[in-house]
């Protein structure tokens, strides 16, 4: 999956789950591998990689974009990649983003979250 996409379709709506689902299919059929073929691990670590990819993207080039914002808040709330944590709490302020920010400051290091402000 390219990243413009990737870009194109949040913005239109989809969720990062999504994403994630059509990135891990694009690989599937790319390998031309059979349904039966798959075990939950296939392609996991690569499609993690490209979401935190997306995700630092997201939040470089889309900050303050309350389509990306809600989908990043979707998204941590399923994973603890670091990425996808600093792009919604460096670039977005919402509504419970004090409540994430503590969680966030528990799941990484001081070093990694001294940037993100209260407010």
């Amino acid at each position: 999956m390219e990243i413009h996409r990737a870009v194109a379709d949040v913005l239109l709506g989809a969720s990062l789950r999504q994403v994630a689902a059509d990135c891990r299919h694009e690989l599937v059929v790319a390998a031309g591998l059979r349904p039966e073929q798959l075990t939950p691990q296939t392609f996991r670590d690569e499609v993690a990689a490209f979401m935190r990819v997306l995700a630092r993207h997201l939040g470089e080039r889309h900050g303050g974009d309350r389509r990306i914002g809600q989908a990043l808040r979707e998204w941590v709330a399923e994973t603890d990649h670091y990425e996808a944590w600093d792009a919604l709490l460096s670039g977005f302020l919402f509504e419970g983003r004090e409540g994430l920010l503590r969680r966030g400051r528990l799941l990484f290091p001081g070093s990694l979250t001294a940037h993100w402000s209260e407010s």
